[in-house]
């Protein structure tokens, strides 16, 4: 069964679905800009998901369809979602941090 993470009342998310409801979750990701001008978007907290798009934005908004696909899959196969600590990954250097909530 899957484990909802909490959240401080007082948390704040700069961007996209900010709104707490029964199956949120929190997603810590790493932004980072390539050489080529696109951007990567690796999931920190959740091993294997990342996304990428021309813009930061782009990036984000694929990043969260990539984590509701992927966290749809495991609810739907009554399997646990692998979470990771996010302070132990390995952070690609001049990467941007930003935590998001993802619903499900």
């Amino acid at each position: 069964m899957a484990t909802l993470i909490n959240i401080s009342k007082d948390a704040k998310y700069s961007e996209g679905e900010v709104t707490w409801e029964p199956k949120s979750y929190r997603c810590h990701l790493a932004i980072v800009r390539e050489d080529d001008g696109r951007v990567s978007v690796i999931v920190l907290n959740l091993p294997g998901v990342g996304s990428c798009g021309d813009t930061e934005d782009e990036a984000i908004a694929n990043a969260r369809e990539a984590i509701r696909a992927t966290l749809e899959t495991y609810i739907e196969d009554k399997e646990e979602i692998p979470w990771v600590d996010s302070n132990s990954a390995s952070v690609p250097d001049g990467a941007k941090l930003k935590w998001i909530l993802v619903n499900v």
